[in-house]
């Protein structure tokens, strides 16, 4: 499958960024499709999905391949999950998992304090994600979406485990509130 993505890279530079992503990675995606998937098969077309939103159209420019490891892999995780959604979605036409479901928490109480009980809801969470300011964004896709600890998400910003979960803190207080200020979301109360 690798050459066939190669394939569609036109400069060596892009083939190497691409193969790097692809061999360093793959195995992170497909867990994540896979848990909500819960198969093999329909996990591997969530990836495939991912990568070639990755390659984008031939012709078209690779813009996403330049974009440093830290904001390219949880954008990758992200895509996959939201295939992945869409695929359980298209196959069931049941509500999609929880967002405990994809985290496997053994809590009622999901890692955000957003029950995700349909694809829309993730849908909604996911633009609400989207105007949160960057450093609060990117801190949330790293802790949920790539499933970094506080440690690793430390190294890879450069600051301490402490900060790491203030940042943390403030990034979910910002998105509750988001979420819960749009229209029929539901209340959220902050005590």
């Amino acid at each position: 499958m690798l050459l066939f993505y190669l394939s569609m890279l036109e400069t060596e530079q892009e083939q190497k960024r691409f193969e790097d992503v692809y061999d360093g990675h793959k195995h992170t995606f497909l867990k994540a499709a896979l848990r909500i998937t819960r198969d093999e098969q329909d996990a591997e077309d969530a990836v495939h999905d991912a990568f070639m939103n990755l390659i984008g159209k031939k012709g078209k420019g690779h813009e996403k391949l330049s974009l440093p490891d830290d904001e390219l892999i949880p954008l990758l995780i992200s895509i996959t999950k939201c295939r992945a959604y869409d695929i359980v979605r298209k196959k069931s036409r049941r509500p999609a998992e929880s967002l405990d479901d994809m985290h496997d928490t053994p809590s009622t109480e999901s890692p955000i304090d957003i029950q995700i009980t349909t694809s829309e809801d993730f849908d909604r969470l996911l633009e609400c994600l989207q105007q949160l300011q960057e450093n609060h964004r990117g801190v949330l896709q790293l802790k949920y979406f790539s499933e970094l600890s506080n440690e690793e998400i430390g190294s890879v910003l450069e600051v301490t485990t402490r900060q790491v979960e203030t940042l943390v803190y403030r990034a979910k207080h910002k998105l509750r509130e988001v979420y819960y200020s749009r229209e029929g979301a539901g209340e959220y109360d902050d005590k």
